[in-house]
């Protein structure tokens, strides 16, 4: 399967006509024809379906638009960075957790385009589940992850900072008044957390309770929308790090002040990094020096 037969296929299902699709690559309707034909038959299934007025895609034409798009991204970015070899140009895509942790790497990051401002990132947020799965195929550079212990197949740093753990709360919750947060109290109010298996596993440590024991009112991937609800509601605990929710209505509380989240930044593991991701972690862990 070529790269340029695969960019082909892409410009039909994007503009959803060949006729289209062979004006904008400036080549021949049966030319292109003949191209996803070959393409068809190198696959052994069908693409497209020409019976249908307007042209679609059949299912695995779809798989493969959407395959096809990461594929061809992924090759541009390699090119990209390959021919980056003398002077460090190019773009390094990085998948990260929010958090205020997050500010070393940006500090990091700012270094290092000072000196190679032609040196762009690309940051992607997601679960951890997502990211780390793209991580393994090759779709992002490097990971950034709260609390991540399972280090054994990727090289990684660990960032020296800490932040609590805590509780976030209206202004109006019973326990606003708190300095820190028993963990009894959680048994005794509706919850929000996190999906990722760290935060039930530590509140079932704290409370001595299954996760099926409290009283969760709401998961989420990413805090964005979910730190509306304790905005609107003075009876609900949103369980999160120090530092997400910055709003005059809304208090933090700490947890168990033993346990604190800590960040890493991970990557596969080869040996032959390019210029641009050793200088990546070069001033990542200058940036780590000036914290000690």
């Amino acid at each position: 399967m070529e790269i340029r037969v695969l960019k082909y296929f892409l410009e039909v299902a994007n503009l959803g006509t060949i006729t289209a699709a062979a004006n904008k690559l400036n080549i021949t309707q049966p030319a292109l024809s003949k191209q996803i034909k070959v393409l068809e038959n190198d696959l052994g299934v069908k693409l497209l379906d020409r019976e249908k007025k307007p042209l679609r895609l059949t299912n695995e034409g779809i798989y493969l638009a959407k395959q096809a798009e990461t594929i061809l991204n992924l090759t541009e970015k390699t090119i990209l960075n390959i021919k980056s070899n003398d002077v460090i140009t190019g773009e390094i895509t990085i998948g990260a957790a929010e958090t205020p942790l997050f500010s070393i790497i940006i500090a990091a990051i700012n270094t290092m385009q000072n000196v190679y401002p032609n040196v762009t990132i690309n940051l992607v947020s997601g679960s951890l589940n997502d990211l780390l799965d793209r991580l393994n195929h090759g779709l992002l550079d490097f990971l950034f992850a709260l609390d991540f212990n399972v280090k054994g197949q990727y090289d990684f740093i660990d960032l020296p900072q800490k932040i609590r753990r805590g509780a976030y709360l209206n202004l109006d919750h019973p326990e606003s008044n708190q300095i820190s947060m028993p963990p009894n109290k959680l048994l005794q109010y509706p919850l929000v957390i996190s999906r990722n298996p760290i935060w039930k596993d530590y509140l079932g440590a704290l409370t001595n309770k299954t996760i099926n024991e409290l009283n969760i009112k709401m998961t989420f991937n990413l805090i964005g929308n979910a730190i509306l609800y304790p905005k609107l509601n003075s009876n609900v605990m949103l369980i999160g790090i120090e530092g997400l929710i910055e709003s005059p209505e809304i208090k933090f509380i700490p947890l168990d002040e033993k346990t604190t989240s800590t960040g890493t930044i991970i990557w596969n593991h080869t040996p032959f990094l390019s210029a641009l991701h050793e200088e990546f972690i070069y001033y990542l862990n200058r940036q780590i020096d000036d914290l000690k």
